[in-house]
């Protein structure tokens, strides 16, 4: 399946790519993103079929419908990775309140943000085709608590890739300012910014459409990737449990 660009082409890059594509280089032209170009429909008979399959089963399923060009046994890594879950047969309990209200529950994962559903498979996607391409590069986020947390996490130690995290000081839990701060992996890095996460947004804006911060890193031969919900790669594992 070919993933087009949302907002037109101004010349400069790809109109149609690859999932792969568009995973290690998510941003379009005119600060639009790659989407599918078309979005395929579940049948009756693939719900039917799937009521009581475990989670991975689910997942692969689903995937195999956007005819993504991920190797298998990269794929099969990524999903693997539901196993260091609270529960690795159902990552995501639906839990009864009611006889008319059921509850997903999206914080069994390691950082207990509902981000480590796609982000845990997300990183060993991204990092594997890295690898594949022997290329590096540099994941920029901002994090009002949540995504900082479950990026650094999935992100700790892979090959070919750099983290580096803006938080507002003061402005996460102390519990996430601890889970990041106590991170000492060689490739992340956690920058308390003063001021809010706007302000720390609006950093990462700004480095994000410098020519020269993008200069600087092709002369260190990293490129710059994103992690959070402009990369379709980590869209498609959130569709999984919607």
């Amino acid at each position: 399946m070919n993933f087009i660009e949302t907002r037109g082409n101004d010349g400069n890059k790809p109109v149609s790519v690859s999932f792969s594509q568009a995973l290690l280089n998510p941003m379009a032209s005119f600060g639009g993103i790659y989407a599918p170009e078309e979005i395929p429909s579940l049948e009756e008979s693939f719900l039917s079929e799937h009521l009581d399959q475990d989670y991975k089963s689910l997942a692969r399923d689903i995937l195999k419908i956007f005819q993504i060009d991920i190797p298998d046994d990269l794929l099969e890594s990524a999903l693997a990775t539901y196993d260091g879950f609270d529960d690795p047969a159902n990552p995501v309990p639906v839990v009864k309140i009611d006889d008319r209200l059921h509850v997903s529950e999206l914080y069994h994962g390691p950082t207990r943000a509902f981000k480590d559903m796609a982000l845990q498979p997300f990183g060993v996607v991204l990092s594997g085709l890295a690898q594949a391409h022997d290329e590096h590069y540099l994941i920029m986020a901002a994090t009002s608590g949540d995504t900082g947390p479950a990026a650094l996490d999935t992100f700790r130690n892979k090959p070919n890739i750099k983290v580096a995290c803006l938080y507002p000081d003061g402005g996460t839990s102390d519990v996430q300012r601890l889970q990041m701060v106590t991170e000492d992996a060689d490739n992340l890095k956690v920058i308390g910014i003063h001021g809010n996460f706007d302000d720390a947004q609006a950093a990462l804006k700004r480095l994000l459409s410098s020519d020269v911060f993008r200069a600087t890193l092709v002369e260190k031969h990293t490129q710059l990737s994103a992690a959070n919900s402009v990369n379709f790669g980590r869209i498609i594992f959130q569709l999984i449990y919607h």
